[in-house]
C-alpha cells in the first residue's frame, strides 16, 4: 500500500501485550503482542492453527487469556474477562467472518440491534435511525431499503450489512478500532474496491483497523503494516512497504516459496477426457483433451467461460452442443447429466462450499459419506458405526483438522472444509477430477496442502481439470493451461511458454477468433 499511517503522539488505538492461552494443556498463543496506532491499518495473517482466531477471540472477550496478558484501548487499560458491552463502550468493533446476521430480521434491526440511539425512556427516532443505516451503506455504494429482510439480499449485500454494523460502532464518537475478520470472503472482486475505500476512509478519520485475511494480494494493497503468526507465536511484524507475496508466504510457512508448489510428475500417454466443440451459455466451440496423470488448467477474465466449463462437462449445466468423452464412453453433451458422468468416472468439486459442494449444517461425516453411502447400507439400514469409522479414516488421510466426524461442516475453516470435500470425491475413485476454484477462501497453509494433494492425485493416474482465476497457481501447478476469452479458447500454454504473464496476455488480447495455428494447437491439446 502506498503511504503510511499518520504519525501521532496520541496513545495507541489498541495495545495487546504478552497474550498467552492454552487449551487442554496445548499452547494456542504464546506471549503475542499487537499494537495498532490511530489511523493504522494492520494486517494479521497466518495459516490455519497459527493463532489468528484465538487472538481475535481474546480481543472480543470470548476467550480469557493467561494472567500477565494486558490490554489498553485508547490509553485506557482493561482487565480480563471482558464483556462485549464493555468492549463496545471502549470503542472496539468487530466484523466476524460468519457475519452474525439474522436472516428473518430487517437490515435496520441487524445493523442497529443494541445500538439504537436514545435512552431507556426515550422513544426511538425511527426516521433518523433508518437514515443512519442508509448513510452507512451508501459508503459502499449500496442503496438498500433498511426495512428489507436480510434473507432477500445477495451474499455480497449481506456481507456489507455486517460490515456496516461494525462501521457504525467504529465510526461513532467512542470508536477507536475495528477488527475485520476475512471481510472480503463473500465479496466479488468488484466489491472489494468499495470495501477498501470504506476502510481507508475510516482509517483517515483516526480509527485503527485490524485486517485479518488469507488473501495476500489484498494485504499488500490495503495494509500499512503486518503481523504474522505461526504456531501460536509472533514471527514477523513490520511495514508492508517493500514486501511481496513471496516474502509473506515465507514468513507464514517458515520455508522458501519455491517449495510451495509441488514438482509435477509427467502425464501418461492415455486419453482420459476429450471435449469437442462444446457450447454453453457463454462457452462456444471449446475443444481440448486431458491425459491420465495430467493437470490442465482453464482460466480467463471474469465471464470468459472458464467458470461454466466444469459444469457443462459434468452435466450439471445444460450444454447447447458438443461431444464429451470420458474414458471409453462418448456422450452427446446436450444429454449429459451428473449421474451419467459420475458413472463414467468423473467427479466434480464445485467452487461454492456454502451451497453446491457442501451442506454446512450437516456433519462432516454426513457430507463425506454422501457419494458412497451405499457402502454402509445393509438390509435398508445404514450401519452408522462403519460410516463413522470410514469418515474418520478419510479425515486423517486428508489431514483435516480437527478430525471430528460429527462436527458440523460449518465449524471447520475454509481450508479444512475443502480438504474434507476433496476427500469425499476421491472415495469414488474417479478417473477424471474436475475442480472449480479449489483454493478459493482458504489460507496459505491449506492451499499448499491442497496443491500437494492434487499433484499426488494426478501422479496416481487421475486426469485433473482445474478452472480457476488464480493464474499464478495455474502457471506453477499445471502441465498445460487453456485460456478462454469471450467464450472461446484463445490458446493453450505449456512448458516454458506457460507463465502468468503469457496467461494474462492471452486473456486480454483484443480479438474474437484464433489464428489458424492457434486453432490447430487448441484442438491438438
Amino acid at each position: 500500500m502506498t503511504g503510511t499511517a499518520a504519525a501521532s503522539s496520541a496513545p495507541a488505538a489498541l495495545s495487546l501485550g504478552d497474550a498467552s492461552i492454552a487449551f487442554a494443556g496445548v499452547t494456542a498463543l504464546r506471549r503475542v503482542s499487537l499494537t495498532v496506532a490511530p489511523g493504522e491499518i494492520r494486517a494479521l495473517v497466518g495459516k490455519n492453527g497459527s493463532g489468528k482466531s484465538t487472538l481475535i477471540k481474546i480481543l472480543s472477550g470470548y476467550h480469557r487469556p493467561a494472567s500477565g496478558t494486558t490490554l489498553a484501548i485508547g490509553g485506557e487499560h482493561f482487565a480480563f474477562p471482558l464483556s462485549p458491552e464493555k468492549l463496545r463502550t471502549a470503542g472496539l468493533a468487530f466484523v466476524h467472518q460468519d457475519l452474525g446476521l439474522v436472516a428473518e430480521a430487517s437490515i435496520l434491526d441487524n445493523v442497529l440491534v443494541g445500538r439504537f440511539a436514545g435512552g431507556r425512556a426515550a422513544p426511538i427516532a425511527w426516521r433518523r435511525e433508518r437514515e443512519r443505516v442508509r448513510t452507512t451503506l451508501a459508503r459502499f455504494g449500496l442503496d438498500l431499503d433498511p426495512s428489507r429482510p436480510v434473507s432477500a439480499l445477495s451474499p455480497s449485500e449481506r456481507a456489507f450489512v455486517a460490515i456496516a454494523r461494525g462501521f457504525i460502532d467504529a465510526g461513532g464518537p467512542a470508536g477507536r478500532v475495528i477488527v475485520l475478520d476475512e471481510p472480503s470472503a463473500f465479496l466479488p472482486e468488484a466489491d472489494v474496491a468499495r470495501l477498501f475505500a470504506g476502510i481507508r476512509s475510516l482509517a483517515a478519520s483516526g480509527r485503527g483497523v485490524i485486517y485479518v485475511s488469507h488473501r495476500l494480494d489484498e494485504v499488500l494493497e490495503i495494509a500499512h503494516s503486518v503481523t504474522v503468526l505461526r504456531d501460536g507465536a509472533l514471527v514477523h511484524e513490520g511495514p508492508v512497504a517493500g514486501l511481496g507475496e513471496d516474502d509473506l508466504v515465507r514468513h507464514i510457512l517458515g520455508e522458501d516459496v519455491r517449495t510451495f508448489y509441488p514438482a509435477l510428475a509427467p502425464a501418461r500417454e492415455e486419453l482420459a477426457l476429450s471435449v469437442r466443440e462444446l457450447d454453453g451459455e457463454t462457452v462456444s466451440g471449446a475443444s481440448f483433451t486431458v491425459q491420465r496423470g495430467e493437470i490442465v488448467g482453464l482460466t480467463g477474465l471474469a465471464g470468459a467461460g472458464h467458470e461454466e466449463l466444469p459444469y457443462l462437462i459434468a452435466g450439471a449445466s445444460r450444454a447447447a452442443g458438443g461431444v464429451v468423452r470420458i474414458g471409453e464412453r462418448k456422450y452427446d453433451a446436450r444429454l449429459l447429466d451428473p449421474i451419467a458422468t459420475r458413472a463414467a468416472g468423473l467427479a466434480l468439486l464445485p467452487a461454492d462450499r456454502q451451497k453446491a459442494s457442501g451442506a454446512q449444517e450437516a456433519s462432516v461425516r454426513e457430507n463425506v459419506s454422501l457419494p458412497v453411502l451405499a457402502r454402509f447400507a445393509r438390509f435398508g439400514t445404514i450401519r452408522a458405526g462403519l460410516e463413522r469409522v470410514a469418515a474418520e479414516r478419510l479425515l486423517h488421510a486428508f489431514d483435516v483438522r480437527p478430525a471430528r466426524a460429527e462436527a458440523p461442516l460449518r465449524t471447520l475453516s475454509g481450508g479444512n472444509q475443502q480438504k474434507a470435500l476433496l476427500g469425499k470425491w476421491m472415495q469414488t475413485a474417479p478417473s477424471v477430477l474436475v475442480l472449480h476454484e479449489p483454493t478459493q477462501g482458504v489460507d496459505v497453509g491449506s492451499k499448499q496442502d491442497i496443491f500437494r494433494r492434487i499433484e499426488e492425485i494426478a501422479a496416481s493416474g487421475v486426469a485433473v481439470l482445474i478452472a480457476s482465476s488464480e493464474t499464478e497457481d495455474l502457471a506453477r501447478l499445471c502441465h498445460r493451461v487453456a485460456v478462454l476469452r469471450r467464450g472461446r479458447i484463445a490458446g493453450v500454454l505449456a512448458g516454458p511458454d506457460l507463465t502468468e504473464t503469457a496467461i494474462a496476455d492471452l486473456g486480454f488480447r483484443d480479438r474474437d477468433v484464433l489464428s489458424a495455428d492457434e486453432r490447430q494447437g487448441a484442438h491438438a491439446a
